[in-house]
């Protein structure tokens, strides 16, 4: 155990820091840092750091240190120091001249402090001022840093300071086995308690956030308050996915449901049966349904708009549009509707073999009939009725006569 490295570290700091300055030509940086001022200021400073290190007061270093000698030295720098800055101002040294500093360094060995300046004073030969400044600043700087060495060999050597500096060691060390035997319990307490908040934190960053819910109680008990904050956050998090996943399950039964009732519906509506109840089909879509089924369908269903079927979203339409083509045929309303649907057209046209011949006949012979009296007063509703069943006629392959042909090309 040495006290000398404790000293030497602060007081050397000024000439550490001037000598690498000076090497990376920043020189007035590295000349300022050579003030007598701060220099006295970094010897106080490795008196504290020596004091601390010993266990004793900076008083009992101070005795050590030879202050007299710095004093002195100090003084004699001072002058010299301030002339230099203030010389290198007026006319400093050209950069490309100064850079012969950094030559030194390529070895990898870094020059003393005295020799820089020496070198320094050699490159100002056109500034007499400055030459001689750092002259002397270069011997000062030799003797204040083998002073600064001398000092930290004096206080390792120092047995007042040593003994004190073994006393603190000592007490240390006692103090030390005192505080492993009060914290032996403790510590293993902080490992449990670290463990338990390790399992926590494990479980509050789970992607499913309900995993805090089989968080053990005594590790939920040695919980920080930002984990206990945490759980609560990610406990409503769950609870928010479960009603989330409750509502899609509750829906997704209905929905099969839903397509249960619907296929028995269409399975029954294709059969030409009564479908049987069905609570998720709307009353008025459900007695459409009934009509197809019985093939009584009314002048509305068959247009003029689109008809809309029950579980038109289930696998149950194909069957139900099927059922309605052959109830549009059994109908007693398509041969006078005036303006069918596009379905129930589609129905006529897809089913035009089913129907009767005699129905086929008596439309027939009601359009040219009705031909012969369009062609006679032109009412345009009468004309557009005498059309459609001319169509139907034409439809059926019954062939036009004179009256049919008249309307049809007017």
């Amino acid at each position: 155990m040495s006290i000398g490295p404790h000293f030497l570290k602060p007081a050397l700091a000024p000439l550490n820091f001037a000598n690498v300055s000076l090497m990376g030509r920043l020189i007035t940086s590295g000349l300022r840092e050579l003030a007598a001022q701060n220099l006295l200021k970094q010897l106080d400073a490795g008196i504290e750091a020596a004091a601390q290190g010993a266990g004793v007061r900076a008083a009992d270093v101070s005795k050590v240190v030879p202050l007299e000698r710095f004093v002195e030295l100090a003084r004699k720098l001072d002058a010299h120091q301030r002339l230099a800055v203030d010389a290198w101002d007026d006319h400093p040294v050209e950069s490309k001249r100064t850079g012969d500093l950094a030559n030194l360094t390529e070895k990898k060995s870094l020059p003393v402090l005295s020799d820089s300046l020496m070198r320094l004073a050699t490159m100002a030969n056109a500034n007499p001022e400055l030459r001689m400044a750092l002259y002397e600043m270069s011997h000062l700087m030799r003797d204040w840093q083998a002073l600064v060495l001398e000092t930290g060999t004096k206080l390792d050597d120092d047995r007042i300071l040593s003994d004190a500096l073994r006393r603190r060691a000592l007490r240390r060390a006692v103090g030390g086995l005192a505080v492993l035997a009060a914290v032996g319990v403790g510590l293993y307490v902080w490992q449990q308690n670290e463990a338990a908040r390790r399992r926590v934190g494990a479980q509050i960053g789970a992607e499913d956030p309900c995993a805090v819910f089989t968080i053990e109680a005594s590790d939920l008990a040695r919980a920080m308050p930002d984990q206990q904050k945490s759980i609560e956050g990610r406990k409503r998090e769950c609870e928010t996915r479960r009603e989330v996943k409750a509502r899609e399950e509750a829906e997704r039964a209905k929905k099969e449901a839903d397509a249960r009732e619907c296929a028995s519906v269409a399975d029954a509506v294709k059969a030409g049966k009564a479908p049987p109840p069905a609570s998720s089909v709307p009353p008025k879509l459900f007695a459409f349904a009934e009509r197809i089924a019985s093939g009584k369908l009314e002048h509305d269903d068959l247009g003029p708009s689109e008809p809309k079927f029950p579980c038109a979203d289930t696998d149950g339409l194909v069957a139900m549009k099927a059922a309605f083509r052959r109830a549009v045929v059994q109908s007693q309303h398509w041969a006078s509707h005036e303006d069918l649907s596009p379905s129930a057209k589609a129905a006529i046209d897809a089913n035009k073999d089913a129907i009767p011949k005699d129905t086929k006949l008596a439309i027939a012979e009601r359009a040219e009939r009705l031909a012969v009296e369009a062609l006679q007063d032109r009412r345009p509703a009468k004309v557009a009725e005498a059309r459609r069943l001319c169509g139907y006629k034409r439809l059926f392959g019954l062939g036009h006569k004179a009256f049919c042909h008249a309307i049809s090309s007017n």
